[in-house]
């Protein structure tokens, strides 16, 4: 019998094998968690992550975002490393090399040897400082609640030849090692649907960070980012996790906090994709939810999607694909004089009601302190009439007049009252398009009537997406809707004859295998 050893194969091999056993395995209880390869796929093409950039999934399941995130960045470092080899060996090779005697070709054969020898070590994961060993270590997250999930996905981040250890068991909506607010470049998931996070849910000292060695590694690390994100369990023991969020007071549902939780651990400018229920698109009762996200992110692409593509792993919500980048801080600053323009825009409409209301409750305090004053020299007359034993009817009745003056005064000043926090409640509302119409772009909406996938889990033949990859590809790159890094990096020998990796002055000698 021939012996197979696991550890020589490719990584994508084994990883396709592991996600057959966990299809196989553990179906039913956790499929739940899974989210098809088509899907995963595409959102992950569509946010087309960089190598450099940090990626998250706060709700990993079994780590399908983070392990094709990881292998498209991937991906990308072994195809400029392929690039840069073929570049180095022309230039080491020359013009003439095959005019050149044996002895000559065989010293640039060593040198090329040389050179690819040196690359290589660019695509070891153990090797410190190369490109692999920076993906692998410092750019993949990801936190699940589950405990077997987080195992299962820190299993297959392992088998896909990512096991550094950057995916944890905890509340995705809790800080945690690596994972806190302004982080991350990319965020992909596919958030728990229909749930709702009880109200009575505390923070607890058990959600405290207490390895106080890993403490002081990642201050070493992150630095005073670091100290700020452990506030955000330390000082609010006891209290309510729903006060955590802005929008903890307008909805307990999961997949709107977690939109807020993603948006908060984006960078400025940093882009993510969520699987979500149509429902938050269009169900009036969430329209506070979609106005928070829209003063602080732009919709970069909304793709509805069947509701069958989820039908398989037991979904019976229709989903759709929302892609949504940050606000830069120039787009912040934006923003916030739109909606400044607009309100006083707005405001101004009803100026001439708001003046009115606010001078008639003006008078109705000024009444009230002169019918107090009122009430207490009439009260002081009818307690010395009463003394003098004197006939007090007709104090008593200016005392019931004055009575009845205020009622009358509070009720008026009540009313005008009410009326005003009406006329600004109007005001806002209206002032709502006024914002949109002068903080205006373009939303790409696509509808995809087919997925890749069937009911059942198979694989359908007229797949979409794909398309509308290459389409929204190039209408972002057109429309610069996020800029592209251009972190262009250098392959060449330095003085001392060791291969060198250059980005912009900076210098990183390569091990050498």
């Amino acid at each position: 019998m021939k012996h197979l050893n696991l550890s020589d194969t490719q990584d994508d091999v084994k990883g396709i094998a592991f996600e057959e056993f966990l299809g196989t395995t553990f179906r039913g209880e956790l499929g739940q968690f899974f989210t098809p390869r088509t899907i995963v796929d595409f959102m992950t093409e569509i946010l087309d992550p960089q190598e450099g950039e940090v990626i998250c999934d706060p709700t990993c399941g079994s780590g399908g975002f983070l392990i094709k995130a990881f292998e498209y960045v991937r991906e990308k470092i072994e195809a400029d490393i392929r690039s840069k080899k073929d570049s180095l060996r022309l230039s080491i090779e020359g013009n003439d090399y095959d005019a050149l005697p044996e002895d000559k070709q065989v010293k640039i054969s060593h040198s090329i040897d040389k050179m690819q020898a040196a690359l290589n070590t660019e695509l070891d994961t153990g090797i410190e400082g190369s490109r692999m060993y920076q993906l692998s270590r410092n750019c993949i997250y990801g936190t699940d609640a589950n405990p077997r999930m987080a195992r299962t996905s820190k299993m297959n981040m392992i088998m896909h030849g990512d096991g550094h250890g950057g995916v944890h068991h905890h509340d995705g909506l809790l800080n945690v090692n690596g994972i806190f607010e302004e982080r991350f470049d990319v965020i992909l998931t596919n958030p728990p649907f229909g749930q709702n996070v009880d109200r009575g849910q505390l923070i607890s000292e058990a959600d405290k960070f207490t390895d106080e060695e890993m403490k002081k590694k990642y201050k070493k690390k992150y630095g005073a980012a670091y100290d700020e994100a452990l506030k955000q369990v330390d000082d609010h023991i006891g209290e309510s996790l729903l006060s955590l969020y802005d929008l903890g007071n307008t909805s307990t549902l999961t997949e709107v906090l977690f939109m807020e939780r993603c948006l908060r651990l984006l960078k400025k400018g940093g882009r993510m994709g969520m699987v979500l229920p149509e429902g938050v698109l269009n169900n009036k009762n969430l329209q506070a939810v979609r106005e928070y996200f829209e003063g602080k992110a732009k919709i970069i692409l909304i793709c509805s999607i069947p509701q069958d593509v989820f039908i398989a792993a037991g979904a019976t919500v229709k989903p759709s694909l929302v892609f949504m980048r940050r606000f830069t801080n120039d787009e912040e600053s934006e923003y916030a004089n739109c909606k400044s323009e607009a309100l006083a825009e707005v405001t101004a409409l009803h100026q001439a009601e708001i003046d009115k209301l606010e001078a008639t409750i003006a008078k109705a305090d000024a009444l009230t302190e002169s019918l107090k004053d009122d009430l207490k020299k009439a009260q002081t007359k009818l307690k010395q009439a009463k003394k003098d034993k004197k006939n007090t009817t007709s104090v008593e009745t200016e005392i019931t007049t004055i009575k009845k003056e205020q009622a009358d005064n509070r009720l008026n000043k009540k009313t005008a009252e009410k009326e005003l926090k009406e006329l600004y409640k109007q005001i806002d509302e209206e002032t709502k398009p006024v914002v949109k119409k002068k903080f205006d772009y373009d939303i790409p909406i696509a509808k995809i009537d087919d997925a890749g996938i069937t009911t059942t889990g198979a694989a359908s033949e007229g797949n979409q997406l794909p398309q509308l990859v290459d389409e929204y590809s190039a209408y972002r790159i057109q429309n610069n809707l996020w800029p592209v890094l251009n972190n262009e990096i250098i392959y060449a020998m330095n003085t001392d004859g060791k291969y060198c990796r250059y980005i912009g002055s900076q210098e990183v000698v390569l091990n050498e295998q």
